[in-house]
């Protein structure tokens, strides 16, 4: 079997816990559960060598809040309150791959903001 290729890239995923689900629950119509909002969690690549993994998610936690946030509700004014990282870590488990394989044939292709 092929080796496959590593990429200079670790993973972070955010999971979302039942104070996420609360959040959620407490301003849409529709009511999920947390198995339907963990089913796709969101995952973002940092740069290896950045320094550690940890640091950089407690650096750039606030991007990856209000990413999270936005992606539900684009309305800051149903937005928690309080962005802190320690709400943030209440909202999310969050996982750190160190490991990133890219099995994909083609280049990858960075979505525009346009």
């Amino acid at each position: 079997m092929a080796e496959s290729p590593s990429i200079n890239r670790i993973a972070v995923t955010l999971i979302p816990t039942e104070v996420c689900l609360d959040w959620i629950n407490a301003h849409d119509e529709k009511t999920f559960t947390l198995d339907e909002i963990q089913q796709d969690p969101t995952v973002f690549l940092f740069p290896q060598g950045d320094g550690e993994s940890e640091s950089q998610v407690r650096r750039h936690f606030k991007e990856l809040f209000l990413e999270e946030l936005n992606s539900w509700y684009t309305e800051p004014s149903m937005w928690p309150k309080d962005l802190s990282f320690k709400t943030f870590k209440k909202f999310f488990t969050v996982h750190v791959s160190t490991m990133v394989f890219d099995l994909g044939k083609g280049e990858i292709v960075k979505e525009s903001e346009d």
